[in-house]
């Protein structure tokens, strides 16, 4: 895969991601788990972001972006929901960083996609303290925990 055809793909998973994170937000919120549907909806918005900055960068380097979105499973459960973003994350981390190899000649692109990197280690150790979270105190008292106003 070259850079521009790489570059296509992250947007069209950040959309994508976005997208799902955004609907499991919703419902989250709507079951009353405020606290994690929240978190959620932030990191859809962060997802959006990310692929709107791909698409400029496309545009930046004289490419036209695709109107294409990654399908995502929506989760109804939700330790479902958190065990899917850690193996999502723990499978992207690896290819992003070694993505960074195509990048040598392009600063600019290199530096976008390392904050990307960064952002997604966040996520990555965020969902990884919820799930141990799960295993330390119970899942019904973890959703207790997430229930807020």
């Amino acid at each position: 895969m070259n850079k521009i055809e790489l570059l296509k793909e992250f947007a069209k998973g950040w959309f994508g991601n976005s997208q799902q994170h955004s609907i499991h937000a919703q419902l989250l919120r709507d079951r009353g788990f405020k606290k994690l549907g929240d978190k959620i909806m932030a990191e859809s918005d962060e997802e959006w972001e990310e692929a709107k900055k791909v698409n400029e960068r496309l545009i930046e380097l004289g490419v036209t972006p695709v109107v294409a979105i990654q399908e995502y499973p929506v989760i109804t459960d939700i330790k479902g929901m958190l065990e899917y973003d850690y193996k999502d994350s723990s499978e992207a981390l690896p290819m992003m960083s070694k993505a960074l190899s195509l990048f040598e000649d392009d600063y600019v692109t290199k530096n976008m996609i390392e904050k990307f990197i960064v952002d997604e280690q966040e996520h990555y150790n965020w969902v990884k303290r919820h799930l141990n979270l799960i295993k330390e105190i119970g899942y019904e008292n973890y959703l207790i925990e997430q229930i807020g106003e």
